[in-house]
C-alpha cells in the first residue's frame, strides 16, 4: 500500500514536471531540416512589441483646376497667347482633394466612427485612435503583427462602390443604395466559387431589376457580305468599381428580382486557394458595411518601439519569482513536508496557465498579467486550502465552499471578457482561462495527491 502511494506521488511530480517542461523550454519536433518548437508563441500586446503608427492628415492639397468661358463652357484646350484670368472674363476653379463644404466637424466626427468601425471588424487585435478635434487629423495606434499591413490597406480604402455602364461611365448603382454585404459560396463543375453579396434597399432592388434587363445580351440576324443570314451578339455590360478601380465587367443572364448582387471573387478547387478568395470578400464586405470615408487623407506609418523594454520585463520577471519563492517558504513553514507536493503542484499549475494561454492564442497585455498573477494568487491559495485541510471532503468541502466564494471574480471575468477595449478583453479572458485550468488542474492532480496522501 505505502508502495503504491509512493509510485502515486512519483507519477504526479512526473506529469508536473512533464507539463513545466513543455510550457517553459517548448515541446520540439524535426521539420524538413531543421527541429522547431511546436508550442505557439505569446502573442503580446503593445505594451510589450513595436506598434505602428498611422497619421491619416486631411488633404487640403488642389488636384487640379478647371477654367470656365464667359458662357459657362469649359475651356478644355488652351490657345497661345490668351491669358485665362478672371479678368479676361475666365472663371478658374480649383478642383481640391477635399472641398470646403466637406470639411466639417460633422464629417470629422463620421470619418473617425468609420474607421473605428473597420478597426473592429477587421478584426485589429489592439488600437488606440486619436483624432485631433480643429484640424480633423487621425491617429491610430496599433500592434505590428503579420496582417498590419493587410490591416492597414483596408482601413484606409475610401469604401467607394458604383455599378458603371461600361461604355459611358454613367453610375448606375452606388453605395447610397447597399443595404448590407457578405460573403457567400456556389458549386460550379470548375469548384466552388467565393461570392462577395450585395444587398440592396428598396430603391435599388427597383433599379437593379431594371439594370439586369437592359444589360444583356442580344442576338439579332444580320446579312452577311455573302447575302446568308447568321446571328449577331451584341452585348450591353456593366462595370463593377471599388474605388475607382475597375473590378470586373459584366452583364446579366437573368432579370435579378431580389435586389442581390452576387459578385464573383474567384473559383477554385484548391481550398488554400478558396480560403484566399473568402478572405478578400470578407475585407471587401467589411469595408462596404462601414460606410463610405467623407474625408481624403494623406496617410503616413511609421514603427515606435514597446512602451516596456526587455530590461523593465525581466525586472518585473524578477519580482514575481521572488515574491513566489516567499510564498513557498510560507507553505515549508506551514505544511512542513507537505508544502514540498504544494510548492510543486504550484508551479505545474503556473506552467498548465501559460500552456494554455499560448493555445487559446489569448493577447496579453499589461491587464493580461494582472489577470495571470491573480489566478496565480487564487490557485495558491485553494492548494493551502486542500493540504492545511486534508481530513475534509476534497469536493464537497473544500472546493464547493473555495468556488462559492469567487463568485465575484466569475462574474468580473466573463464581463471583461466580452469588453470591447482589447486591455481589460485581456484581463477578463486570462482570468477565464486561470479559472478553468485552476479546477481542471487541481480536480485531477491536486485531488490525487490529497487522497494518497491523507
Amino acid at each position: 500500500m505505502k508502495a503504491q502511494k509512493v509510485i502515486t506521488i512519483i507519477a504526479v511530480i512526473l506529469l508536473v514536471l512533464i507539463i513545466t517542461m513543455a510550457s517553459f523550454l517548448g515541446i520540439y519536433k524535426k521539420e524538413e531540416y531543421k527541429v522547431a518548437n511546436v508550442v505557439p508563441k505569446y502573442i503580446l500586446g503593445m505594451e510589450f512589441s513595436n506598434s505602428k503608427i498611422l497619421d491619416l492628415k486631411v488633404d487640403k492639397s488642389v488636384q487640379s483646376t478647371t477654367i470656365y468661358d464667359k458662357d459657362g463652357n469649359e475651356v478644355t484646350e488652351k490657345k497661345d497667347g490668351v491669358e485665362y484670368t478672371e479678368e479676361n472674363g475666365y472663371k478658374i476653379v480649383e478642383n481640391k482633394a477635399n472641398s470646403d463644404e466637406v470639411l466639417t466637424q460633422e464629417n470629422y466626427n463620421l470619418s473617425k466612427d468609420i474607421l473605428q468601425n473597420r478597426l473592429k471588424n477587421l478584426n485589429t487585435a489592439q488600437y488606440n485612435i486619436k483624432q485631433n478635434a480643429n484640424d480633423g487629423n487621425i491617429q491610430i495606434e496599433m500592434t505590428e503583427d503579420d496582417d498590419t499591413d493587410t490591416i492597414i490597406s483596408n482601413l484606409v480604402q475610401k469604401g467607394v462602390f458604383q455599378l458603371t455602364d461600361n461604355q459611358t461611365n454613367e453610375v448606375l448603382l452606388d453605395n447610397s443604395y447597399i443595404e448590407n454585404s457578405k460573403v457567400v459560396y456556389g458549386q460550379t463543375q470548375t469548384g466552388n466559387t467565393v461570392y462577395l453579396q450585395v444587398k440592396f434597399n428598396k430603391d435599388g432592388k427597383q433599379k437593379l431589376e431594371e439594370i439586369s434587363k437592359t444589360y444583356v445580351a442580344t442576338t439579332t440576324q444580320v446579312e452577311n457580305e455573302e447575302g446568308k443570314t447568321e446571328d449577331k451578339t451584341d452585348t450591353k455590360e456593366v462595370a463593377i468599381v471599388f474605388d475607382g478601380q475597375t473590378y470586373r465587367t459584366t452583364y446579366f443572364g437573368d432579370t435579378i428580382t431580389d435586389g442581390t448582387l452576387n459578385i464573383s471573387i474567384g473559383t477554385s478547387s484548391d481550398s488554400a486557394t478558396i480560403q484566399q478568395y473568402a478572405e478578400t470578400a470578407r475585407q471587401m464586405s467589411k469595408i462596404l458595411n462601414s460606410g463610405v470615408l467623407p474625408i481624403t487623407y494623406n496617410v503616413s506609418q511609421y514603427t515606435v518601439s514597446s512602451l516596456i523594454s526587455k530590461t523593465e520585463l525581466n525586472i518585473l520577471m524578477y519580482i514575481a519569482i521572488a515574491i513566489l519563492v516567499v510564498m513557498f517558504i510560507y507553505l515549508i513553514i506551514k505544511l512542513r513536508l507537505k508544502g514540498l507536493l504544494a510548492i510543486v503542484l504550484q508551479v505545474g499549475y503556473i506552467a498548465f496557465l501559460l500552456l494554455a494561454l499560448r493555445y487559446t492564442n489569448i493577447k496579453i497585455t499589461l491587464e493580461g498579467i494582472i489577470g495571470i498573477i491573480i489566478s496565480i494568487i487564487l490557485n495558491y491559495l485553494y492548494i493551502y486550502t486542500v493540504f492545511n485541510n486534508l481530513q475534509n471532503n476534497f469536493i464537497k468541502d473544500t472546493t464547493a465552499k473555495f468556488a462559492l466564494k469567487l463568485v465575484p471574480i466569475y462574474i468580473i471575468a466573463v464581463i471583461f471578457t466580452f469588453n470591447s477595449i482589447a486591455n481589460i478583453s485581456s484581463l477578463g479572458m486570462t482570468l477565464v482561462w486561470g479559472i478553468i485550468t485552476m479546477y481542471l488542474y487541481n480536480l485531477v492532480l491536486t485531488q490525487i495527491t490529497a487522497r494518497t496522501i491523507k
